[in-house]
């Protein structure tokens, strides 16, 4: 009889999951408009700068169940012109809002009335519209926007409020596992950490959930 030992096969432990398609992972703060000068300083010099937009426009958002529809157009700016139409949900017993299902569909050729008897064929109601003005500045891996937003419900500008925000890539994201994406997340945090930018200022709700009528 042999007296050897059979080494314990050693079984990796399986791969971490990526991330689903169709998938946003992104983080808002809730900043100061003046800090508009010192973001656009940091990001702009930051490396691996890929592309700037400026982009304006209004955002219709329309509700059904607790669901919601945005209804996005571009009206000036490097990106005028385009339109979507997006639908979000975020999973169940969610305490935030940072990693949430997203469906884009484009619509630049589609007129906007029919765009909106569609979402009322399909149930929807109109809730709000918010006007954004928009500086985004897209990295290979990443998208940092800091922009402002009007409340227009009531057909002229209200209320207003700026908010920076750090998306991980769409096109990247869905090939990386979560803790991946978050330290994208937490790369850009460190560098926008002179505006504040922290971990303890992610906000939790969405602009959906700030300016929605009930």
């Amino acid at each position: 009889m042999s007296n050897e030992i059979a080494e314990e096969e050693i079984v990796p432990p399986p791969p971490e999951p990526t991330i689903p398609k169709h998938t946003e992972f992104e983080c808002k703060y809730l900043v100061e408009p003046h800090l508009l000068t010192e973001f656009k300083k940091i990001v702009g010099n930051a490396p691996n700068l890929v592309k700037f937009l400026y982009v304006e426009g209004s955002d219709e958002y329309w509700v059904r169940d607790g669901a919601f529809a945005r209804y996005r157009r571009a009206e000036h700016g490097l990106d005028n012109g385009r339109a979507e139409l997006t639908f979000k949900t975020k999973p169940e017993g969610a305490k935030n809002n940072i990693i949430r299902r997203e469906i884009n569909w484009r619509t630049d050729i589609t007129p906007p009335e029919t765009i909106r008897e569609g979402l009322k064929d399909l149930g929807f109601e109109f809730n709000f519209s918010i006007y954004k003005t928009c500086h985004i500045y897209n990295f290979e891996d990443a998208t940092l926007v800091f922009y402002t937003v009007f409340d227009t419900t009531n057909g002229k500008a209200s209320k207003t409020d700026s908010f920076a925000e750090i998306e991980v890539s769409e096109e990247r994201v869905s090939d990386m596992t979560e803790d991946q994406a978050w330290a994208v997340i937490e790369k850009y945090e460190k560098i926008l950490e002179g505006i504040d930018l922290h971990p303890r200022n992610r906000m939790r709700r969405s602009l959906f959930e700030l300016y929605v009528r009930a």
